[in-house]
């Protein structure tokens, strides 16, 4: 039997249950900064991020991409970890976003595949992060295949004592029904959603969510676009919050904008946008 809210422990007052992920402020890294960019103003990293992040947003709770990060070694890794404790903050998630396929039917990218993966869970956990968020597959690829392989990975999960997120990230798990599929067969303990308001077409976009809200871990509360006067046009962001909220959803919120067009936007205000309206309707 699929496991619900009651069970989600990612549960915090409604006074902390706001944090922010680094893919806001892609443009700012030098691993995702335009093509056209040659020089940053305002380079961030991600060792720089926790007292940014605190100093300017009062924001304690991070999510990290994983194209943000220098390496996977363990000195790098130990001094990222340091600076989140310095601080004060705490890393909720890890984004892995590396070039990998859980679903390939191809049985040596499969294998190499999750290979990959673990390397990433090792360096969550080793983070003190409090969840990584992995992808079930590539659109097109094997339902089967996925299940088998998110069966090994939250093996490997749970032996770090680590939650597996999985989010509606533009792979097999876009079909709702699909990607709840994959969560209860591959689990469903130690599995949760990472719903993202974002990521579904914007005409089936409520009842998607609304089917895989009640497993969620953590929200990746994300806008798309703005007109010139900073008003989010793409969806109604506050519905979508609302909409967790009346599900029962009392974990954290992580905040994030991504679009497809480019758009001169002034990241921090966007961000002062995005946290003032979740606290608005939490």
């Amino acid at each position: 039997m699929s496991v619900g809210m009651g069970s989600v422990r990612a549960a915090r007052p409604s006074n902390d249950r706001v944090g922010m992920g680094t893919v806001i402020f892609r443009n700012r890294f030098e691993q995702t900064k335009p093509k056209a960019v040659t020089a940053l103003e305002n380079p961030l990293t991600l060792s720089s991020v926790p007292a940014y992040y605190r100093e300017r947003f009062g924001i304690r709770k991070l999510e990290f991409w994983s194209k943000h990060f220098v390496s996977l070694e363990k000195p790098y890794l130990v001094e990222l970890r340091d600076r989140v404790q310095a601080a004060g903050a705490e890393l909720i998630n890890v984004q892995v976003d590396e070039a990998y396929d859980l679903a390939s039917t191809n049985e040596e990218e499969r294998q190499r595949s999750l290979e990959t993966v673990r390397r990433w869970v090792d360096a969550a956990a080793l983070l003190g992060s409090r969840a990584v968020r992995i992808n079930p597959g590539k659109p097109g690829g094997s339902v089967d295949q996925s299940i088998a392989s998110m069966k090994a990975v939250n093996a490997w999960c749970i032996s770090k004592r680590l939650p597996l997120l999985t989010e509606n990230h533009f792979g097999l798990e876009m079909d709702p029904d699909v990607h709840l599929r994959i969560r209860d067969a591959a689990g469903p303990r130690n599995i949760y959603t990472d719903p993202d308001f974002g990521n579904y077409p914007v005409e089936t976009m409520w009842e998607s969510l609304a089917k895989i809200i009640p497993y969620a871990y953590v929200v990746s509360a994300k806008a798309v676009d703005f007109n010139g006067q900073r008003e989010h046009i793409s969806y109604d962001f506050d519905r979508c919050v609302q909409m967790c909220e009346r599900a029962g959803f009392k974990g954290i919120y992580l905040v994030e904008q991504w679009s497809r067009r480019e758009q001169d936007l002034d990241y921090e205000k966007i961000a002062d946008w995005l946290l003032e309206r979740v606290r608005a309707n939490i």
